[in-house]
């Protein structure tokens, strides 16, 4: 995985850029894909010399946790896209920043991205993509991480069910941090789909300018998937709220059941207390104090009522 991936991509050829000289215009060059790793604020305000970069967007580039957007400058628009990275039970977010000139696509990325690395390593196939028009490039990018995201719902939800299972199947130890974790990700996901879903809704509204009518069909498809994620994510959340529930109530039966056998068991032994606490009283003169047969007359006595409280409780079906 290299530190930095930087190239620039024609219909016809795959060339690295050349970090010591600003990027082209595009209108020196037939429509081309520039891709960029940001590595910080100097090396990019010197490749985009003559692209006249407002310092905000530049800004927004460096910054991992910018929000997602989209802005519309003079000579270029600018939007963010959030990509979503799945690893023992860590969500990640990643951001995928866009420049769109009139013939000209520009992503830049803060790191090597599989998404786009993969389009690139096998660019003597992938070509065809740009030779139709820069908006597939950036449909192909938005729709392999859409995927993606898609895919890390799909593999919580897995979890999920395996949670559910645990539950019914009265498990003894259930992680339910880990469950925790899994709603806060969903939770996350639906925040950045909400977005996504906002820009690619502006997109179309400007897409006359940039987009060809060819290609609003793929990124109305690329919505409908975020739609998709965003119902698999509501329904996933209740899930876990359910689950949850369901363990907060099962837990609370056993633990009322628990209660009443120990209530039970402090209620029979009661009136043998007392025989035995009124027994045990330092008087010289009791009855069968002296009598050979009163110890044992006296746990028969205990005995015995032991299981009148037993059949008592027995009758009110308190157990």
């Amino acid at each position: 995985m290299p530190a930095l991936f930087n190239y620039i991509l024609t219909p016809t050829s795959k060339d690295e850029v050349l970090l010591d000289r600003p990027l082209p215009l595009s209108h020196r060059h037939p429509k081309h894909w520039i891709h960029i790793t940001a590595e910080n604020e100097e090396k990019l305000m010197f490749l985009f010399q003559k692209h006249d970069i407002h310092q905000l967007t530049i800004e927004d580039i460096l910054n991992p946790n910018s929000r997602i957007k989209l802005e519309i400058f003079p000579n270029y628009i600018f939007f963010v896209f959030r990509g979503f990275h799945f690893e023992r039970n860590q969500l990640t977010q990643k951001n995928f920043n866009f420049i769109l000139t009139p013939n000209q696509i520009i992503s830049l990325t803060l790191d090597y991205r599989d998404s786009i690395g993969d389009i690139i390593d096998q660019w003597k196939v992938n070509n065809k993509i740009l030779a139709r028009g820069y908006e597939f490039v950036v449909h192909k990018i938005l729709d392999i991480e859409t995927d993606h995201t898609l895919a890390i719902t799909q593999k919580i939800e897995e979890r999920i069910e395996h949670f559910e299972d645990q539950i019914f199947g009265n498990a003894k130890s259930l992680d339910i941090s880990n469950v925790y974790s899994l709603r806060a990700s969903l939770l996350s996901i639906k925040k950045g789909m909400l977005q996504n879903k906002e820009v690619l809704e502006d997109l179309e509204k400007i897409k006359n300018s940039f987009f060809s009518d060819e290609a609003d069909a793929f990124f109305r498809d690329v919505r409908d998937h975020s739609l998709r994620i965003l119902e698999l994510v509501d329904s996933n959340i209740e899930s876990i709220s359910s689950a949850l529930e369901a363990h907060i109530a099962i837990s609370t039966r056993k633990t009322n059941e628990i209660m009443k056998i120990l209530t039970i068991m402090t209620a029979i032994m009661l009136p043998m207390s007392l025989v035995a606490g009124i027994y045990g009283m330092n008087f010289r003169h009791m009855p069968t104090l002296e009598w050979e047969y009163g110890f044992i007359s006296a746990l028969c006595g205990m005995g015995f009522l032991g299981i009148l409280m037993l059949l008592y409780f027995r009758i009110k079906r308190w157990y």
